[in-house]
């Protein structure tokens, strides 16, 4: 028997069984409604009679002339009934029987039409419910009958012996048809996994190559410590002042690498809370104005600009932006900071400064790990803190505009999630749970 067919007959039989259980339904609801009305019009006829003597006790009888037959026996038919010692009386059931049967006929017949619609939907539905199972049958079908190609998955096996771990290039590739949708998957795994490779090989050279100038510094003046450093007062001092400058900044450069170590795995403690950017700008405006009096620092902030977030972690990205426009900006230029709320509803914090811009060709890469626009000019700095503000936002789900021109100066802006009260808690908790069981890495400067 084919699969359409056994399909066919397991719907037929369902049809089958829904309208014998609709059938037996109806048939016990009509009987349920004959005994109720005919009880009805026994008491009605029993009340009529006998009025406020009427008693439950009564005595009743059925009577009907034995001698007819058919019809005429039903007609015959009369219904007696009396109180006890007490007159009879008499009630012909045929006016009763035929308004009964007028009014079941038509019910009926409503029940009939009712039970033709409800089998033709449920069977359309049947057949679309069993629709899934009938092409799963189709296909178990088809599958029985196919062959199986051994040599095709063979040939898979080798292509993915084949593949060469080391060659950027490499690609799986069989020739059949069936398997490209493997393959292509396959492939995608492959491509991720080598820019994942690249990207970890251009990260552990770049952070040797940032490494190697303050080694290179401290052995130098090592070696002139050991050999003239001893007796000369002033090698000494410029020696171990050089060292310890040299130590410091790759105590910096260490702890950055681990912060966005921790981030890149996922590691990164964070803790997210109610967080007002303004009295942030607030508090960063001061300290800058104390650290930096170099520069002019001006501050615009609304009331309260509240966003959900880290909060060591949003003052770390802004003092990495103001770091950033110090090294940038002329002496006697103005920094600003603004903190406000968007008319779209987002937080937003921007740091503003009038110095050197960036030119237009670099700004995509500024976020890039170790890229410094001008790295001949030797300003300090292993170009890592604009990534890692970066990471910071991305992590709040936030983003970084930048708007800069030469000559004219640069302006970051960060747009964070605002602060919803009540709607965030959920959120918070969850943060908070996953925080719990990360390493503690807080940003570091």
């Amino acid at each position: 028997m084919s699969e359409n067919r056994r399909m066919n007959s397991i719907a037929r039989r369902i049809w089958l069984s829904f309208l014998l259980r609709t059938l037996f339904i109806l048939l016990v609801v009509n009987l349920v409604l004959l005994a109720t009305t005919a009880g009805f019009a026994a008491y009605s006829a029993e009340k009529s009679a006998l009025g406020a003597s009427w008693q439950a006790n009564l005595e009743r009888s059925l009577q009907a002339d034995d001698s007819l037959r058919g019809w005429a026996w039903i007609d015959s038919l009369q219904y007696s009934f009396s109180l006890p010692d007490g007159e009879g009386h008499t009630l012909a059931l045929s006016p009763v029987i035929n308004s009964m049967a007028r009014v079941f006929s038509v019910l009926v017949a409503a029940q009939v039409v009712l039970v033709f619609f409800q089998y033709r939907s449920f069977r359309r539905r049947t057949l679309y419910l069993l629709t899934p199972l009938r092409q799963m049958a189709q296909t178990a079908q088809e599958l029985s009958l196919a062959r199986f190609d051994e040599q095709k998955y063979h040939n898979l096996e080798d292509a993915i012996e084949n593949l060469s771990v080391n060659s950027p290039g490499a690609r799986l590739q069989t020739g059949h048809s069936e398997l490209n949708s493997l393959e292509n998957a396959i492939n995608n795994l492959i491509g991720r996994m080598h820019e994942s490779y690249n990207q970890q090989a251009r990260f552990v050279s770049d952070a040797s190559h940032e490494l190697r100038t303050p080694i290179a510094v401290i052995r130098g003046y090592a070696d002139l410590l050991a050999r003239w450093g001893k007796d000369d007062p002033k090698i000494m001092e410029e020696s171990v002042s050089a060292i310890r400058e040299e130590a410091s900044n790759m105590q910096r450069l260490v702890e950055q690498l681990l912060f966005l170590a921790r981030g890149d795995s996922d590691r990164a403690a964070f803790s997210p809370a109610r967080v007002d950017l303004a009295e942030l700008a607030r508090e960063t405006h001061e300290e800058y104005t104390l650290i930096d009096p170099d520069h002019i620092w001006r501050l615009r902030a609304d009331a309260q600009v509240p966003c959900r977030g880290d909060e060591a972690m949003l003052k770390q990205a802004l003092r990495i932006l103001c770091d950033n426009a110090i090294k940038f900006s002329p002496p006697g230029s103005v920094i600003s900071l603004r903190a406000q709320q968007d008319p779209r509803g987002t937080a937003s914090l921007s740091v503003q400064d009038n110095g050197e811009g960036i030119k237009a060709e670099d700004l995509p890469k500024v976020f890039e790990r170790f890229f410094r626009a001008d790295p001949a000019r030797g300003r300090g700095g292993a170009g890592l803190g604009l990534s890692i503000a970066n990471w910071i936002i991305k992590r709040h789900q936030g983003h970084i505009d930048i708007f800069s021109r030469e000559g004219l100066g640069t302006r970051f802006t960060l747009h964070l999630p605002p602060w919803k009260e009540g709607g965030d808690e959920a959120a918070d908790q969850a943060d908070s749970k996953e925080s719990s069981l990360s390493a503690d890495a807080r940003p570091v400067s």
